[in-house]
């Protein structure tokens, strides 16, 4: 009994050190300052709204965040919690705090426990009088020697992800950036380039500049573009492949796509993602904790949506494919207003788990030209797996992986709180209507046609089940005798074969043969029948088809023998 004793014991410490081992703490540092030591660049505007917002979403996904900020009075004055424990943007504070999150992430090291730590900078971009780069603090300067010296080197994380919008504002839509001298603005990149992070491969960086090497902020949104095009993705709407992580492909590619559509402003934005060589695909969030969430299933009519709070401060927005499922994981108000270009509805926290959603004609619309390229351009282009495929082949960068199919299964524990909208059963979202043509059967010299249902498996899975239900009859008599002949099917096949529009899919079932004349009707009811088919499937003129060459087989019973009657055709079907 001793024995087992200890054997039972010994085998309970390993259990707890692999579970120990295979945790992962994941800590933030958001700093945010408006302020400008440079009298060429006036005072930010929403520098210290993109910090409490960075705050709130991060805590949202589950990321223990410190934010250090100093708010100007309209951000005081919206009282949100986090700002209760914020510290000012100086030079003091952002060493205190790396000092802090040093000694927890070797606690944790000691532990067996992972660490990722993200370091947010939101604020004025600059150079000195010796053209060295430097991100503004107040009473102080962030520069390249000292960002990575005294910030990201002595964190003693795993990994460090760096976000970064370094701004500088004017009007209603103002610019983000340092000076636009090409020396300055390479200064600028270099911080944070490539090259500058190869010789640290646990070190990832994202952030955004125009060909002028500026970003941009909008007063609708009261905050930063790009910073708001980020917190959507990791809010969820970057997550392609479902599986409730954000990859730093999935952000690059959606924050691309997001601001692709934007032609009116003085220099269009790109992205800059530089995953962490020493894990490409290491996530810069993890699966979100229960909370409030907003589910577009994919058959929601709406494939623009934005999301705010009763305040008017703009949560996070998606473009939708057609079919996409879309979850977004939201700080938690009171109230939020669901907007789409044409519509929108007021909802409640305790309304947002019960699916009632009661879409209204909008009142408001914006004025002006910088607001009309916005509104019209920004998330005018959706992440979809072809505009992904793309922008990762451009970028470097490593795919996630697809194998699991999207959404998650019930249960899976993602977020137990969420929106179904008033949209279709997703059943609904896998039935086609086709037209079949084929030959005959029987051998008969002549053509049969006539209606198709089909429903099929959906998700980003190859790999695909389902059911097919068809009717076809004779239009014409041949020789005084017309057929009618009906089957119902189980499916299997594959789709996008080697990323492309085809498919493949055998099918088996149950079918009904008759034969009739002017004098005479006769048939099988128990024919057995198969079921091949190729193509291609797709969206033309607005609509998903899909074109196959098929063919079939019935076992038929001719003059005392049993035989396959084949009938070789072609079905165009259309799904909603």
């Amino acid at each position: 009994m001793n024995k087992l004793g200890v054997l039972l014991g010994v085998a309970a410490l390993f259990a707890a050190r692999d579970a120990s081992a295979d945790a992962l703490v994941r800590r933030a540092l958001v700093i945010a300052h408006n302020g400008s030591d440079d009298p060429s660049l006036p005072a930010l505007r929403f520098a210290d709204d993109d910090g409490v917002l960075w705050a709130e979403t991060l805590q949202r996904l589950g990321v223990e965040t410190t934010l250090l900020v100093d708010p100007d009075a309209a951000t005081r004055a919206g009282g949100r919690p986090v700002l209760a424990g914020a510290r000012p943007p100086t030079p003091e504070e952002v060493k205190r705090e790396v000092a802090r999150l040093r000694a927890a992430s070797l606690a944790d090291d000691e532990a067996g426990r992972a660490t990722d730590v993200l370091v947010v900078y939101v604020g004025h971009g600059n150079t000195d009088e010796a053209g060295r780069a430097y991100f503004t603090l107040a009473g102080g300067r962030l520069d390249k020697s000292s960002l990575y010296a005294d910030v990201v080197d002595p964190l003693a994380a795993d990994y460090v992800h760096l976000i970064v919008d370094a701004c500088r504002a004017s009007g209603v839509v103002g610019s983000r950036g340092g000076q636009t001298e090409a020396a300055v603005l390479a200064e600028l990149r270099g911080m944070l380039a490539r090259e500058q992070l190869a010789t640290r491969p646990m070190v990832g960086a994202v952030f955004a500049e125009s060909d002028d090497g500026e970003t941009h902020e909008w007063s609708r949104i009261r905050a930063g573009v790009f910073s708001h095009v980020a917190r959507s993705g990791l809010l969820g709407a970057a997550d392609i492949n479902g599986d409730g992580q954000v990859e730093y492909s999935e952000l690059g590619a959606f924050v691309s796509a997001s601001l692709q559509g934007v032609k009116g402003l003085p220099a269009r934005l790109s992205i800059h993602a530089f995953a962490p060589t020493g894990e490409p695909r290491r996530p810069l969030v993890g699966a979100a904790p229960a909370g409030p969430s907003l589910v577009l299933s994919s058959n929601f009519g709406q494939s623009r949506v934005s999301v705010e709070d009763a305040e008017g401060r703009r949560l996070a927005d998606v473009r939708r494919a057609d079919d996409q499922y879309v979850m977004l994981r939201l700080p938690e108000r009171d109230v939020y207003w669901l907007r789409t270009p044409t519509s929108e509805a007021r909802i409640t926290l305790a309304e947002l788990s019960q699916g009632v959603l009661d879409l209204k004609p909008r009142e408001l619309q914006e004025r002006g030209p910088a607001e009309e390229a916005l509104r019209r351009g920004l998330f005018a282009v959706p992440l979809d797996k072809n505009f992904y495929d793309q922008y990762v082949a451009a970028a470097g960068l490593v795919p996630v992986d697809f194998s699991r199919a999207f959404p998650p299964a019930a249960g899976g524990g993602l977020v137990p709180r969420s929106l179904a909208l008033t949209a279709p059963h997703p059943f609904f979202s896998g039935l086609e209507v086709g037209l079949v043509g084929q030959q005959a059967p029987l051998g008969l010299d002549a053509y049969a046609t006539g209606p198709s249902l089909s429903w099929r498996s959906q998700g980003s899975s190859n790999f695909y089940y389902g059911g097919r239900a068809s009717y076809t009859v004779m239009p014409k008599r041949f020789e005084n005798v017309r057929t009618h002949r009906a089957t119902v099917l189980a499916l299997v096949g594959t789709r996008d074969v080697q990323r492309t529009p085809l498919f493949l899919e055998a099918g088996a079932g149950w079918g009904m043969l008759g034969v009739s004349s002017p004098n005479k009707r006769m048939g099988d009811l128990t024919v057995s029948t198969g079921h091949f088919a190729a193509g291609a499937a797709g969206r033309l003129f607005g609509m998903n088809l899909r074109l196959a060459a098929t063919a079939s087989a019935d076992r038929v019973t001719l003059d005392g023998d049993d035989a396959w009657d084949t009938m070789f055709g072609l079905e165009l079907a259309f799904r909603r």
